[in-house]
């Protein structure tokens, strides 16, 4: 029986009921976060956390009663406090904003530590695509845009999804194809406000940063699961048909050269060789006295 787990805090937005889900799937979740924020530009704020280096933790994941196949998530930004810290001889502390614990000073008072701002979270949803693999492909909401978030790689015929969405794609054919006027109305009616719609391999993750409204916008992971539901029924089967995921083809050849070699090993003696030549000169070196 599947075990309920408590929400990652008492946020409405996370209202409802929420399942323990698996080691394996952890692992899944975390993978999948950090390959759907590579579909954003390389050089977006969002996806660099405006600092370089940085990449996505997972810090809460929960299965949903909306749809088992569906995850909702909580990731967090992780950076090098050093980064943000400056060139200065001043002592930092992540966990102090005001006195620092180091030795009092003549005054009694410690010196003072500079601490650097939270670190910025992420809420969403997440689906799994099996069997499919697809290219890096990024839906990104407009009203918050950013001043260096280039424009849309490819414009759609909707003029009420474009006033929406930029998007941004490495296969254009691909984000048209998938792009049908079934996943442009899930787009516009379905998914939360101010959400981005990343997807990679075998994952549709959809987020939004964990911050102001969203965090009083009641049931709305909930409803985000609902809806990266919906859009993964909702892409055509024959353009995941395309895309298919080929990794176990590729375990199954390395398996097989792993065998190979193995076995290579097994019946390998001294002095002998499946190579004719390499045969011949070592019966001669054996055949021939020690001067």
């Amino acid at each position: 029986m599947p075990t309920t787990t408590a929400a990652p805090d008492a946020s409405a937005c996370w209202r409802g009921d929420w399942r323990a889900v698996t080691p394996l799937t952890e692992v899944w979740t975390q993978s999948a976060v950090v390959r759907t924020v590579r579909a954003l530009p390389q050089l977006h704020p969002w996806r660099l956390g405006d600092v370089k280096g940085s990449t996505r933790l997972l810090q809460w994941v929960g299965g949903s009663d909306v749809d088992p196949r569906a995850l909702a998530v909580l990731a967090v930004t992780a950076r090098d406090p050093g980064l943000e810290a400056g060139d200065d001889d001043l002592p930092h502390d992540l966990t102090l904003t005001g006195l620092g614990a180091g030795p009092a000073g003549a005054t009694g008072m410690a010196p003072l530590r500079r601490a650097p701002g939270e670190a910025p979270r992420w809420a969403g949803a997440l689906v799994r695509l099996p069997g499919a693999w697809l290219p890096p492909v990024a839906w990104l909401p407009r009203a918050l845009r950013d001043l260096d978030d280039p424009g849309t790689a490819w414009s759609t015929e909707s003029l009420d999804f474009a006033a929406r969405y930029t998007v941004h794609t490495a296969d254009l054919r691909a984000s048209a194809a998938l792009l049908t006027p079934a996943v442009m109305a899930l787009l516009l009616d379905a998914v939360p406000s101010e959400a981005a719609l990343t997807l990679a391999g075998d994952a549709v993750h959809l987020w939004w940063p964990y911050r102001g409204t969203a965090l009083a916008d009641v049931g709305r992971a909930a409803r985000a699961v609902r809806a990266v539901t919906r859009l993964a029924d909702a892409f055509p089967h024959f353009v995941l048909d395309q895309f298919p995921d080929r990794s176990a083809v590729v375990e199954d050849e390395l398996a097989q050269r792993t065998a190979a070699a193995r076995t290579y090993r097994a019946g390998r003696r001294p002095g002998t060789s499946v190579d004719p030549v390499l045969q011949r000169i070592y019966d001669q070196a054996r055949a021939t006295p020690p001067a």
